[in-house]
């Protein structure tokens, strides 16, 4: 019996705990408008409603509370003590809730003028720069975050929708992505300046066939492209050193291990006195870069309008990057 007691008292205490949710913020606000100003009139104009509205509203708020939280006089309303707790700790609680929803605001506002943007380190360091600075001379309140990752982690950031874009060269096919191309770029081969080649400008297919070559790990089309026509001349494509990033690639070259492909911009913007370019003469090789987007994902204006400036200026920014002073 005594337990059963206890139980009920249990529960009794659970519902109590849970009371103070049973009201609407409104009618909260509203109680400390009334006795700000000590009348339910005055609370009535301030809130642009009525005053039996306002009245309903306490009233609701002293029901759920099940304490009388205001005592009308003749001339005046006063808080009960149990009013006064209720707005004292009110105050601070709705002061917090204010500065925390604008902090959600002014989240929301930098969002909105905020553009993240995924690549390879390779196009992060060599096509991007110049667009996000002529962009961000336009529309200076917008901020473009500029994610340099590998080639995987770019496509994996766009899948979980954690850059607004990327800007790469997609050759495979995929279902939640989409691809925009924005220019496309002959491969040019990049050999040490001491190959018996460096110096004639063009090569045959034939002749590089026996050059040791090395590719970036990424360049698995262009691989399948170079064995197919090279068989096609029956010819064989060498065993082959890969990277993963463009730096230690091109150390490789420097060191004499053998030559790379690397699209047009790139293979002049990284050229040396140690390296020279070749163009293969009987097949033509070309990277296609673009814009890589979740299929469901919707862009901020801001977004949009840096999509729209890649898309207006990007191959001409190519060119002016690669063009000699």
């Amino acid at each position: 019996m005594a337990h059963g007691n206890l139980d009920r008292r249990s529960e009794g205490l659970d519902a109590a705990s849970s009371v103070t949710m049973r009201f609407d913020l409104v009618e909260l606000e509203t109680f400390l408008v009334v006795v700000e100003l000590g009348s339910f009139s005055a609370a009535a104009k301030r809130l642009h409603i009525s005053q039996p509205s306002v009245t309903s509203r306490v009233q609701r708020l002293e029901s759920a509370l099940r304490v009388r939280l205001l005592i009308r006089t003749t001339r005046h309303v006063e808080p009960t003590p149990a009013g006064k707790r209720l707005g004292a700790r009110a105050e601070i609680a709705l002061r917090d809730l204010r500065g925390l929803l604008q902090e959600f605001q002014n989240d929301a506002d930098a969002a909105r003028l905020r553009v993240t943007i995924a690549a390879t380190p390779m196009i992060s360091a060599v096509m991007l720069p110049a667009l996000i600075h002529s962009f961000c001379q336009r529309y200076p309140d917008v901020q473009i975050q500029l994610r340099d990752v590998q080639y995987e982690e770019v496509v994996a950031k766009i899948e979980a929708n954690e850059a607004d874009f990327a800007v790469v060269a997609f050759d495979n096919e995929s279902s939640k992505l989409s691809f925009q191309p924005l220019t496309e770029e002959d491969m040019l081969v990049v050999a040490p300046s001491t190959h018996p080649f460096a110096h004639a400008g063009n090569i045959t297919l034939q002749q590089l066939a026996q050059m040791p070559l090395m590719l970036l790990e990424r360049y698995s089309l262009l691989r399948d492209t170079l064995s197919a026509a090279l068989t096609a001349h029956g010819l064989s494509l060498r065993p082959m050193h890969q990277a993963s990033n463009l730096s230690t690639l091109l150390g490789m070259v420097d060191a004499g291990l053998g030559a790379t492909f690397l699209p047009r911009s790139m293979a002049q913007r990284y050229a040396r006195d140690t390296r020279a370019t070749l163009r293969v003469t009987d097949i033509r090789l070309q990277r296609r870069f673009g814009i890589l987007r979740s299929r469901d994902a919707v862009l901020s204006a801001a977004a949009l309008c840096f999509l729209e400036h890649l898309q207006t200026n990007f191959g001409a920014a190519m060119i002016d990057d690669v063009t000699p002073a």
